[in-house]
């Protein structure tokens, strides 16, 4: 893991713990993009056909990583994007209802707020101090139930879901199961299909280590047919190059989700992310990262801190969240002096490293932590 690090030049600087917020890109990345600039300000779309080539295979390599064919892969914006697809497209009928965790971030609130207005209510799964029990979201459901959308991990506790016991309710239950997955892809290994996932979305700025602004959404084919469109343009139709023949026959696979032009030095960008991601093997950086959390947690309980992300591996991924007798704030900022990154959230610190950090870096954490909290005495 450590022969990585050299693709990583924010450590050359920085001892970087915020891969829960926005990650730094790796050389790979930068130079994938760099590559796409450079081609575009002096080719131009002499180079179209090799750009299409790159996106099909990080359409594919996206596939790969949560074991879905490419077709059932549709890029997007964001998470929030792929969410609001979802919820939008999905043929509700009044009195609905959708179940979602209180605490969810509000990307995997909102879209399904929104859809009050269409006579569909929002049901919201109780915290178990900051758990979510598998009985809880079975007992919430109901016969009118279509649709669950849960995170893979929560973004302030660092919870991390049995995402298999989750799917195997929503099928049993007949409930369609949506997944946001931006706080574990590419650190936890994840099969739509061994878990019955029917959509999935996560944007690439985070486990994934890839640019901002882009990640993709996986549609089950199955379901493909039955959502519509929200938006549609050239690129949503099955001839979507016939420009002077037009023909509004919708693709019926979740391409029919990319309305237009694509942000191609995006897709690029991502699909060399996810490459090295998938050289690495996420089930090694799965168990790397949580070797590290298990060095936080240690180093927090011999200072008595409350560690608020649980401490069994299985219920944890990147993310642990520490308090203590300090102002997170305030510590933050002086870590963030010290060229530390980490962030705040539930009234805690929260750091979260991948695969190339070093123990040795989490220590020098805590050791300025110390000095920040004894300066502020």
């Amino acid at each position: 893991m450590k022969s990585y690090r050299k693709e990583f030049p924010v450590t050359e600087k920085y001892i970087y713990l915020d891969h829960a917020g926005v990650a730094p890109v790796s050389n790979r990345v930068k130079n994938a993009v760099g590559r796409f600039l450079k081609e575009s300000s002096e080719e131009g779309a002499f180079k179209y056909p090799s750009w299409q080539e790159l996106t099909d295979r990080a359409r594919v390599s996206a596939g790969k990583l949560i074991h879905a064919q490419k077709n059932d892969i549709a890029f997007i914006r964001s998470t929030s994007h792929g969410l609001s697809l979802a919820a939008e497209g999905f043929p509700w009928k009044n009195d609905d209802n959708v179940l979602v965790y209180e605490g969810e971030f509000p990307s995997n609130l909102y879209p399904w707020m929104h859809l009050k207005r269409k006579g569909v209510d929002v049901r919201y799964i109780p915290s178990r101090d900051g758990k979510i029990g598998i009985a809880e979201i079975e007992n919430a459901m109901d016969r009118k139930t279509r649709m669950l959308s849960i995170s893979s991990v929560q973004f302030s506790t660092g919870f991390s879901i049995d995402l298999k016991a989750v799917g195997n309710v929503c099928r049993k239950k007949g409930v369609v199961f949506c997944v946001d997955a931006i706080q574990s892809l590419g650190v936890v290994p994840t099969d739509v299909n061994e878990y019955e996932i029917d959509f999935l979305a996560a944007d690439a700025h985070k486990w994934m280590i890839g640019p901002e602004g882009i990640g993709f959404l996986y549609c089950r084919k199955e379901l493909a047919e039955l959502l519509e469109p929200v938006l549609v343009g050239w690129k949503s139709v099955v001839q979507e190059f016939a420009f002077e023949e037009p023909s509004f026959l919708l693709k019926k696979n979740a391409q029919k989700f990319e309305e237009g032009s694509m942000n191609m030095m995006g897709i690029i960008g991502m699909g060399a992310a996810i490459d090295l991601l998938r050289e690495v093997g996420v089930a090694k950086i799965e168990e790397r990262v949580k070797d590290l959390g298990d060095h936080i947690i240690q180093r927090a309980n011999e200072r008595r801190y409350s560690v608020v992300t649980p401490e069994a591996r299985k219920e944890r991924a990147g993310i642990v969240t520490i308090r203590g007798p300090f102002d997170p704030s305030r510590v933050r900022d002086r870590l963030g002096e010290k060229n530390i990154m980490v962030n705040v959230r539930a009234d805690g610190i929260r750091v979260s490293p991948h695969f190339y950090n070093l123990e040795e870096e989490i220590d020098e954490v805590f050791l300025q932590m110390d000095r920040a909290i004894k300066s502020g005495e």
